[in-house]
């Protein structure tokens, strides 16, 4: 008899020996999957699972026709290929840990233990040494970076666009990582732990870690099973570009705003994805540089402001006409709603 079991059972695994055992499994890690020695099948691979009550009471074992599995062998570790675009722009000053945020984002890249990446670096027309900083980086490691100048003002949306499009174009990949050019990656190990839990998935969301003038840090894991939870979640991390890994076939292209472009942009990418094949990488992996208090982020004031968040407003309101989640439509909805009345008192930054 073929048995499945998921992580609610395995304390009660006496109660079914001599069964053929199928591990169900759904946000556990590639190291724990293989300790249990158990063919194991992803929960979205199963077609249907009758529940059989009477081997267990809480209803935890299910027996399982094996016609309809559709694979029964855990994915095979692979190496994924990433493509890390970073838009830049003035951001080759400041300081920490003894060198400028450009440089800190750059090197917490070229630093990682995995090594299967490329970095395409964006400039959007920095009046900085910023270019001159990424040119010593492109020959010093030639063929890892690729810099593309801007020849007008395209913002961090449309710089990512150019980004995605040359990747596309010319580079043979797996997923792409966004890394804005004041922030970095927590540690050296940051894409290998990533490979390691990706099993093909469309989507993996990341955690950060905050870090502020005064010294202080705020960790933000996103703590949710899965991806509508995380879509409707009142935390500001779920709009970032940054806190996601995409699969190159399901990338979504920015609006290119002047300011908010990921914020439209989250609900399209959340959109062009099956919310069931999304994972939850549930530890810190990107740093959220709260120190830069000269880039465009942080001087969301006045009348550009204001056109910005108008201009989100307006391309809220056309993607739901488009939205295929027919269940996000009236989270979205309420979405509109709320920075409508903020903006009408002037409250921007609160949305």
């Amino acid at each position: 008899m073929q048995v499945a079991i998921d992580k609610t059972c395995l304390k009660y695994l006496d109660k079914v020996k001599g069964n053929e055992l199928i591990y169900i499994f759904d946000d556990e890690t590639l190291e724990e999957l293989l300790k249990l020695n158990m063919h194991c099948v992803h929960k979205s691979k199963i077609n249907e699972v009758e529940v059989n009550a009477s081997n267990f009471k809480l209803n935890a074992i299910k027996t399982v026709n094996l016609a309809n599995i559709s694979e029964l062998e855990l994915p095979k570790k692979k190496d994924y290929k990433f493509v890390v675009i970073i838009p830049s722009y003035n951001n080759d000053h400041g300081e920490y840990k003894g060198k400028t945020f450009l440089q800190n984002c750059i090197e917490s890249v070229l630093n990682q233990t995995y090594k299967n990446f490329e970095i395409i670096i964006v400039d959007d027309m920095s009046t900085d040494t910023s270019v001159e900083t990424i040119e010593k980086y492109c020959n010093r490691y030639e063929g890892k970076i690729k810099l593309i100048k801007n020849i007008r003002k395209r913002y961090n949306g449309g710089s990512r666009n150019v980004g995605i499009e040359y990747a596309m174009n010319n580079l043979d990949f797996d997923y792409f990582a966004m890394l804005d050019s004041d922030d970095f990656f927590v540690d050296d190990n940051v894409l290998q732990k990533i490979n390691d839990n990706l099993w093909d998935c469309e989507l993996m969301l990341l955690g950060c870690e905050m870090i502020f003038p005064d010294g202080t840090t705020q960790t933000k894991i996103n703590e949710y099973n899965n991806y509508k939870d995380f879509f409707i979640c009142d935390n500001k991390t779920w709009c970032t570009a940054w806190s996601r890994v995409i699969r190159k076939d399901k990338i979504v292209y920015f609006p290119e705003s002047t300011l908010m472009e990921d914020r439209t942009w989250a609900y399209e990418q959340a959109d062009n994805v099956s919310l069931e094949n999304v994972r939850n990488l549930k530890e810190v992996c990107y740093v959220w540089n709260r120190l830069n208090t000269t880039n465009s982020v942080s001087l969301k004031r006045g009348n550009m402001w204001e056109a910005s968040m108008w201009k989100h407003i307006g391309e809220q309101y056309m993607l739901l006409e488009r939205l295929k989640h027919k269940e996000l439509k009236p989270v979205l909805e309420e979405r509109i709603k709320q920075c409508i009345i903020k903006v009408n008192i002037g409250e921007y930054q609160q949305y």
